[in-house]
């Protein structure tokens, strides 16, 4: 992930298939689940209602309580009005006169709102705190700063006063990058536990280099000094059609094998065909990046696409990927062909402790669907590799697509398109084998807006609803029914469903949905935002917060 800020403009649109390709495979994977068979338990469901669409919802502890609260940040716009007073002199008055005037304006604005859990699993009803422009995002910290907020001076902590009132107590002074853009960032993901203490730590952005303020063990609390500040590789100003701003930021992992998570940089142009890696040296400390040539770039070769571990012993493999399908641009009705079934072949090298790539694969297989981002695309999207048997190895999930000429055609007047999706999972074996799970049926029809793909609203599909630790397939796509098939160790999937059930509303299309643990009690819960009414022009309209919940908080 990268930080690209672009003032006055969200900068150039990708084309029609880019962004058809982004939408999907942001759209819906399977689910990552362990050992063990607890039963799936009752859904319980909730609806909130929202000013506007939530910008962040967030799942922490605010009160301390042990019970999960649920922090829902909401921008919007509204009608207002703003009074200018004049003074003046008229003929035949003595003095002075004011005259008032009523300018009709619209408003942006921003809040967070509060509900508290109660130990029935309820919510209390909201307690409001108007944001200011200067906080640029929000995330669940460790215990002692349970949601922490990124603010143009630094961070600052969530609190709940003894009179129940929030407010937002400054915690740190170090202005990020980003400061005084007036953004709301609402996925950077910024808290990670990089020393292995099992204390969530911060990595802020600065402007001076990449911050760690480690969770400090005595309160549980976010450390008000940073560790260290590692220089951020790939940072670079550039100038086309509008001033961009580049800043990566680090995937955390361990690469060489010593069991420390070492920060992993993506080249924010070259993709993984570079990558920088700062190793662990303890503490909160990092030693200098290193960089990693993985590739040439040659469109017609194999191009690095996906770094991490997949044999599970600490040490990094390196994923190539070429494609099987003619590179020669042809009509229109080939080219959505290559994007409805793409086939690639696939190359795995090691990296050494040294970080120095092998030049033989060690294992090469062909595949058929999306499972990574383009090459030629501007827009990031999310690799393929999913634990999905819970064994602690990556599993490969890949997406097929049916989508054609008309469909395409028919959306570039609506700006809305019905695609039909399907999944193919191959498992890894215990002897780093991937076999293709044969049987499946976890197909779906989803629609997309075309006038609406932000990478921030987009969310992966995947859950734990029976908490065992292995991948549930949360079937949706069908309407208002919801279907949830429990994963097996073979990375199977039952035809017939382990639960159903049927959502208020139909989605109204793939951004609107995520599902994830939000009342803490191990479990996934789904959540999808409704919106009340059409949205006007520059105004995005109230919400109906939809909240199925697994119901294990008690």
């Amino acid at each position: 992930m990268e930080l690209n800020d672009t003032p006055g403009s969200r900068g150039r649109r990708p084309s029609l298939p880019v962004l058809l390709l982004a939408a999907l495979l942001l759209s819906a994977v399977p689910v990552p689940l362990g050992a063990g068979r607890p039963s799936l338990s009752t859904l319980r469901t909730l609806s909130l209602d929202l000013p506007g669409a939530p910008a962040a919802v967030i799942s922490a502890d605010v009160d301390g309580d042990g019970h999960r609260d649920l922090v829902v940040v909401v921008a919007y716009n509204q009608w207002d009005e703003v009074a200018v007073t004049e003074s003046s002199t008229m003929d035949d008055v003595k003095g002075l006169v004011e005259v008032m005037t009523i300018v009709p304006a619209v408003i942006d604005r921003r809040e967070v709102r509060l509900y508290r859990a109660r130990p029935d699993g309820s919510y209390e009803p909201a307690r409001v705190l108007p944001l200011p422009l200067s906080v640029l995002g929000m995330e669940a910290g460790p215990p002692g700063t349970p949601v922490v907020a990124l603010t143009d001076e630094g961070v600052s902590a969530l609190r709940l006063d003894e009179g129940g009132a929030l407010r937002l107590e400054p915690w740190i002074a170090d202005p990020p990058v980003m400061a005084h853009t007036g953004n709301f960032l609402g996925d950077l993901k910024l808290i990670e536990d990089v020393d292995g203490d099992g204390i969530p730590d911060l990595l802020l952005p600065a402007r001076d280099g990449l911050a760690v303020y480690l969770g400090r063990r005595k309160d549980r609390a976010l450390a008000r000094r940073a560790a260290s500040r590692v220089p951020v590789p790939g940072e670079a100003w550039r100038s086309a059609a509008d001033l961009e701003h580049r800043y990566p930021l680090p995937k955390i992992e361990d690469v060489d094998g010593d069991g420390r998570p070492d920060l992993v940089f993506r080249d924010p142009v070259k993709r993984w065909r570079s990558v920088w890696v700062a190793r662990n040296a303890g503490e909160g400390k990092f030693l200098p990046a290193v960089e990693v040539v993985l590739g040439t770039g040659d469109p017609k070769g194999p191009n690095p696409v996906w770094v991490g571990d997949l044999e599970g012993n600490g040490l990094a493999e390196v994923v190539f990927r070429q494609s099987l399908d003619d590179s020669r641009r042809g009509s229109i009705r080939q080219e959505i062909e290559k994007v409805r079934d793409p086939h690639s072949r696939l190359t795995f090298h090691r990296l050494s402790r040294d970080l120095a790539l092998e030049k033989a694969p060690y294992r090469t297989f062909d595949v058929t669907g999306h499972g990574f981002e383009s090459q030629e695309s501007e827009i990031e999207l999310p690799g393929g590799f999913k634990d999905v048997n819970g064994d602690g190895r990556p599993d490969l999930v890949t997406i097929t697509m049916d989508v054609g000429v008309a469909k395409v055609l028919g959306s570039l007047a609506t700006k809305r398109l019905t695609v039909g999706l399907d999944f193919h999972v191959w498992c890894q074996q215990k002897d780093g084998a991937f076999r293709p799970v044969k049987g499946l049926d976890l197909s779906g029809s989803f629609r997309v807006d075309l006038n609406d793909l932000r990478i921030s609203q987009l969310s992966l599909f995947s859950g734990d609803f029976d908490g065992d630790g292995k991948a549930d397939f949360v079937q949706l796509g069908r309407g208002k029914r919801v279907t949830i098939h429990r994963g097996r160790a073979d990375c199977s999937f039952p035809a017939a469903p382990d639960m159903a059930f049927d959502l208020k509303e139909e989605p109204r299309d793939l951004s609107l949905v995520q599902i994830r643990d939000l009342d803490g009690d191990g479990r996934s819960d789904l959540m999808v935002i409704q919106p009340k009414r059409a949205a006007e022009e520059g105004f995005a309209p109230p919400v109906r917060l939809d909240l199925y919940l697994s119901g294990g908080a008690k």
